[in-house]
């Protein structure tokens, strides 16, 4: 995505037909957004992008083969990291683990041990290295503002050791400034967002961008339609879910259990 690979061309192509990108927009499956996006080198080209530009302005297979190798240079979830590191505000909620951002190293360790039969005991350190480095946006002068919401089964989902799980719990109810932790209760019952986890980062000067993880890859969602429903997902969740005290005297209970 920084590498604005695939960007300029697109830009170059569009003005020379004399389109603006609203008017580009228009034409294929994607939003003024994600044209902007690609264009300016904050993300990748979507797959099937360069296929429509080609075909669009007659070109032979030029876009299509940058897109290709875009593709290959980024993830989805890279891409999230990169905007994750821009962020002045990011919302997530989270059914199944804690959010990366809030892991111990300890706990980071032990979810990707569960993958030991797909990973080395190197490349298992390095993700433990990576996600560390990610709360290192904390340390800055002006860290982001997180809120985040953990569904209890979270809390009662042991990951690791006894050790390693009250060491989690405990740093969830460590009070740090920029950091807002609220846990839904299994007596929510059904709601918005129970499909899956997801995330709502707000850049400063661009649009906000939301983020939902799936089983095997993730994506990124910039049109603003389907922004706006993460966003009122997580207002619901924020209703339906424990006020900061609350949550903190829950985790703490489960912590005692462990």
């Amino acid at each position: 995505m920084t590498s604005g690979r695939g960007g300029g061309p697109a830009r170059r192509h569009r003005e020379r037909m004399g389109w603006h990108r609203d008017e580009l927009a228009n034409r294929v499956a994607w939003s003024v957004w994600t044209i902007t996006s690609v264009e300016q080198g904050r993300r990748k080209p979507p797959p099937g992008f360069g296929e429509h530009v080609d075909a669009l302005f007659n070109l032979p297979g030029v876009m299509t083969e940058l897109a290709k190798r875009a593709q290959k240079d980024r993830t989805p979830f890279g891409d999230r990291l990169e905007i994750e590191q821009r962020a002045g505000s990011i919302y997530e909620y989270d059914m199944r683990l804690v959010p990366g951002l809030l892991q111990t190293e300890g706990y980071a360790r032990a979810v990707h041990q569960a993958r030991r039969r797909t990973l080395s005991s190197e490349e298992i350190e390095r993700l433990v290295e990576l996600r560390m480095q990610r709360q290192e946006i904390f340390e800055r002068e002006h860290p982001p503002i997180l809120h985040a919401i953990i569904d209890e089964a979270v809390l009662c989902r042991r990951i690791g050791d006894p050790a390693t799980v009250r060491e989690q719990l405990a740093a969830l109810t460590a009070p740090r400034q920029s950091v807002t932790i609220q846990v839904l209760p299994l007596s929510a019952g059904a709601h918005e967002a129970i499909g899956g986890p997801f995330t709502v980062m707000r850049l400063p000067d661009e649009p906000d961008v939301a983020y939902s993880d799936g089983w095997s890859y993730g994506q990124l969602i910039d049109t603003p339609a389907e922004v706006l429903r993460a966003q009122h997902a997580f207002e619901e969740l924020a209703a339906l879910a424990l006020p900061p005290n609350l949550s903190a005297e829950m985790i703490e209970a489960y912590a005692e259990e462990a």
